[in-house]
């Protein structure tokens, strides 16, 4: 059912904004693009100025002193609030009028209204967008169809609270575009669990059981205030970068933000789905009681107990008592060695999503093989979540086009058991804070037996710049427009791509369990659709002799065959040897040639050619060819990339993604994409491992080593006697 935005525009103010309609083109969501706005030829303070209906905001503007910035050249999008919209913020909060509010917070929301440096139009966006507005916070855009004003058009909400007003979107000014909007829009500016406090009628035991396992008031790491006085040793910019065929200037971080993502179970869903153990004629004392019970029932197994540490020996304990034996109670659910504790933690990402516009990155997938997702840590130690959006499925039930939690279908992996996993939803609330966000769930979620032997008996394929959750946390990941391609102005200057993108070096420390040399350079690119990457993305690590060190994910116990996959023999490249756990493994990783190298043999029709036609000429192979082939590489430690992995690398990249032989070319085909095989992993319970890449060739010191994926593949589907791996 389509919800009716609820518009404080008073009756004159409906007046006003008629007669500015009739100097306007019509709007309907049916015309192109260029139809849904006008030129008017002025500068966004000549639009707060001139139109009465802004008089208000024109003043908060003022005060803050933002007028003359306003007048000024520049590219940003401005979401100003009607008179209405101020007169309703006025009386909510008190102020007699806006000469009341102290000039510090007329320029928060002055700033909590735009967005620097990008122009937004809504006819670009995606169901949901993600944006920063000018205090650096999220500006979640959500145009899904839900929601509709009173003639029947669908509303652009944004950060489910102000909508912007259809018959005056869209006014492009000198300096951006001009999108009115109903409300004033208010900066989330409240920390970790003040978000719930008085906003969880609907999860109420999740919010009692958070609260009494004290994760509630550990979710309070915002910004990183050490950082902001180190980050000065550090110039703003490195220049002269060049770690392919082209010239880049990396930006250092202006912050270190960290975050959480909470996953809550609504109250109903308990009663429904759990009716054997929750009702709601029990007892708040009795309702946690049954939570606990579940988490208990949950990770009862020795694997579990094994895993996170259960059946240690307290160290401290003179009875000489393990975890289990001294925690595993009702009564010490502040306690990490807690059943409660541990469920509750599994329920919470290390990094906060404010929207599912970058839950998974969807770029570069053909869904007809696979469905786009990504493998992220949690807060509880030792475990991994699977976040997929899932286009197709054979179960009814399941949504198409939704994402979920540890969804799996049948495969011959997990024995052909599918497993629904759990379906993610928005609540119809604010929703995120400055450091923490959650969203409804329509089951538990568990690091149990059923993930782990099901979910996670596959091929793990992790995007590297997924590991660190501070590459989320601070707008690296998937940052700007990445249909952009290499400009000079966007990646060798100052001036960032589309959208605020730019390419990032790292100072060193920036990342959690994380370490390279002095003489080594850490950059995140900015995604590019047009490069041979998987996702458009990649890091790159140079620089005269570079030295990286890093922790494996969390991934099962068991034995698992490691895998660095990148485009080799593009640009600069260099060689590495790679250690585990401090001991080399094999022969350095030489990315300097590619898969039709005489080192692979692979066989490549070209640089980028058909290599599955059933047909022997013009270097074109047969499928029995490739499949020979294949044996070929492997027994050299290679394999080629996979046919699900694309790269929009000719003709037109589409809006959305989305696959097209019109315009993408799969990795399987590209001799540059390749998998190296680094060596086998064993995997013990409660153990980390570290994976070390150090420079061995002494060339040019742009000679990069590129993290684009890994993959860790249980020795079952891809050893002697396995299961057998697909192409995908």
């Amino acid at each position: 059912m389509k919800k009716r935005f609820k518009s404080l525009m008073a009756i004159g103010t409906v007046a006003c904004l008629s007669a500015q309609m009739a100097m306007l083109p019509s709007c309907n969501d049916d015309l192109p693009a260029e139809s849904y706005y006008t030129f008017t030829g002025e500068l966004m303070s000549d639009f707060l100025k001139t139109k009465e209906d802004f008089s208000l905001f024109s003043r908060i503007v003022e005060r803050a002193g933002w007028m003359d910035l306003l007048s000024s050249r520049g590219s940003r999008t401005l979401f100003p609030p009607t008179n209405a919209g101020v007169e309703a913020f006025l009386k909510q909060y008190g102020y007699a009028s806006v000469e009341d509010i102290p000039v510090s917070y007329c320029d928060t929301l002055v700033r909590a209204a735009m967005i620097e440096n990008a122009i937004v139009y809504t006819y670009n966006l995606a169901e949901t967008t993600q944006e920063k507005n000018g205090l650096d916070l999220p500006l979640v855009l959500q145009t899904n169809g839900d929601t509709v004003d009173a003639d029947g058009m669908t509303l652009t909400v944004i950060n489910r609270r102000a909508a912007v007003i259809n018959a005056l979107k869209n006014d492009s000014v000198e300096n951006g575009v001009v999108h009115p909007v109903d409300q004033v829009i208010l900066p989330s500016t409240t920390l970790g669990s003040a978000l719930f406090d008085e906003n969880h009628e609907g999860f109420t035991i999740y919010y009692e059981a958070l609260r009494r396992t004290g994760l509630l008031d550990s979710l309070y790491q915002y910004r990183d205030d050490e950082y902001e006085v180190e980050k000065e040793q550090y110039a703003e910019f490195m220049p002269n970068l060049k770690p392919g065929n082209y010239t880049y200037m990396a930006k250092r971080p202006d912050h270190r933000y960290s975050g959480f993502t909470l996953f809550i179970v609504p109250d109903k869903v308990l009663y429904e789905k759990y009716s054997n153990l929750f009702n709601e004629g029990m007892t708040m004392d009795e309702k946690i009681n049954a939570l606990y019970e579940l988490a208990a029932e949950k990770y009862k197994d020795n694997e579990s107990a094994a895993i996170f540490g259960l059946d240690q020996v307290d160290p401290n304990d003179p009875q000489g008592r393990t975890y289990k034996e001294l925690y595993w109670n009702n009564t010490s659910l502040t306690s990490r060695h807690n059943p409660l504790n541990i469920f509750l933690s599994y329920h919470i990402l290390d990094r906060m999503f404010a929207s599912t516009d970058k839950l998974v990155n969807c770029w570069g997938v053909n869904t007809a093989y696979l469905t786009p997702h990504e493998w992220i840590g949690t807060y509880l130690d030792f475990s991994t979540m699977k976040l997929e959006r899932v286009y197709s499925s054979v179960d009814p039930l399941v949504h198409s086009g939704d994402y979920y939690i540890n969804h799996s279908e049948a495969t011959v992996y997990n024995d052909h058991n599918r497993v629904p996993g759990a379906r993610l939803t928005v609540p119809d609330a604010e929703n995120f804070s400055l450091n923490v966000a959650y969203y409804y769930v329509d089951d538990v979620l568990a690091y149990d037996q059923t993930m782990r032997n099901n979910v996670m008996h596959t091929r793990l394929r992790m995007d590297f710049v997924t590991l660190w959750p501070e590459l989320t946390n601070n707008d690296m990941r998937l940052n700007g427009d990445p249909r952009q391609g290499y400009e000079e102005a966007a990646d060798n200057t100052e001036n960032g791509g589309n959208s605020g993108g730019f390419n990032y070096y790292l100072p060193m420390g920036y990342l959690d369990g994380v370490t390279y040399s002095e003489t080594s350079v850490f950059m995140v690119q900015r995604p590019k659709l047009r490069w041979w990457s998987w996702g458009g993305d990649e890091i790159d690590v140079l620089g005269t002799s570079y030295d990286l060190t890093f922790e494996l994910p969390d991934v099962p116990p068991g034995t698992y065959e490691l895998r660095i996959g990148y485009p080799g023999g593009v640009g600069n490249r260099g060689i590495a040897q790679v250690y585990l756990d401090g001991v080399p493994q094999g022969l350095p990783i030489d990315m300097r040639f590619s898969a039709n190298d005489s080192r692979v043999a692979g066989l490549y029709n070209g640089g980028s050619g058909w290599r599955n036609k059933d047909e022997n000429a013009n270097g074109i192979y047969t499928t029995e060819e490739l499949e020979e082939n294949a044996r070929i590489m492997k027994n050299n430690g290679y394999y080629s990339a996979g046919k699900s992995m694309v790269s929009y690398d000719h003709g037109t990249i589409p809006q959305q993604p989305e696959y097209s032989p019109t315009f993408c070319t799969p990795l399987y085909n590209i001799a540059s994409c390749i998998r190296r095989k680094v060596c086998d992993v064993v995997v013990e319970p409660h153990e980390k491992h570290t994976v070390r890449f150090r420079s061995v060739w002494a060339g040019d010191g742009n000679a990069v080593f590129v993290l684009e994926y890994m993959e860790l593949v249980p020795i079952s589907i891809c050893g002697a006697g396995g299961l057998g791996e697909d192409l995908y």
